[in-house]
């Protein structure tokens, strides 16, 4: 019989999103991506929790970047999908936000994922890269592709439809 394994413990920080706060308000979509890139505004603590980070930030674009680790793992041994899915929607949300104007935000009210590729804890850094395809004033759409940051190996891509929510 083996030893079982030591326990390991994860240690998260992070701060309060500003969410609507009336300052937050009248910015576009993408001057509050770019402020949380640039570090002026807190990020979602989504972001830290998953361990994944905004790393570009365009018009009709969005990347995010993370690690897969074993606090990620599924009773299988594979990273849970809710890790792939969470960077997904991150990138297709955002970048549909980056087109957004000021008293506006989108939700998604469908996304279709395609896996492609099995995730796992030792899985090196993840890229996703969302795009806005549509963004019209009450609905939007947009893609997103996950793939190895290193090799370019596909993943995952996903497809979603999101509501524009007038804010103010």
């Amino acid at each position: 019989m083996t030893a079982p394994e030591p326990l390991r413990s994860r240690t998260r920080i992070w701060r309060t999103p500003a969410g609507t706060a009336p300052d937050l308000l009248g910015m576009t979509g993408r001057e509050i991506l770019q402020g949380a890139l640039d570090g002026r505004i807190p990020n979602a603590p989504i972001l830290n929790a998953l361990g994944f980070r905004l790393v570009q930030v365009g018009e009709g674009i969005a990347v995010f970047e993370g690690e897969p680790g074993d606090h990620l793992l599924d009773p299988i041994g594979g990273a849970h999908g809710g890790f792939v899915t969470a960077l997904l929607e991150s990138a297709l949300e955002s970048a549909v936000m980056t087109r957004l104007p000021g008293g506006t935000r989108s939700t998604s009210v469908q996304i279709g994922i395609h896996v492609h590729r099995h995730v796992r804890s030792d899985t090196r850094t993840l890229r996703c890269e969302g795009t806005a395809i549509h963004v019209g004033p009450t609905t939007a759409s947009a893609e997103a592709r996950l793939i190895g940051a290193e090799d370019g190996e596909l993943y995952a891509h996903a497809a979603a439809t999101c509501a524009i929510l007038r804010m103010i």
